[in-house]
């Protein structure tokens, strides 16, 4: 699992992997797993030391550690015409 999510300190990085490995453990769709991490970055920014929980960076690290566990299934046909 990724362990840098842009955030300043490694308490924040290390609060954005617990927050990822959650969503993993408890959605079976991308989208739902996403749905979960963004509410909670949303929880974690209040934080004063988290405030930077919801930037664009921080997003794109979350997005990219759900895409890299929620890898798309390829279908190849095969049937010959």
């Amino acid at each position: 699992m990724q362990k840098d999510f842009a955030m300043f300190t490694d308490a924040g990085n290390a609060a954005v992997a617990a927050i990822v490995e959650d969503a993993v453990d408890r959605y079976e769709v991308r989208e739902d797993a996403w749905e979960r991490c963004y509410t909670e970055l949303e929880k974690l920014e209040v934080v004063e030391v988290f405030a930077e929980a919801t930037d664009t960076a921080v997003r794109e690290a979350v997005w990219a550690a759900l895409d890299a566990a929620y890898p798309e299934v390829v279908f190849k046909s095969v049937r010959v015409a």
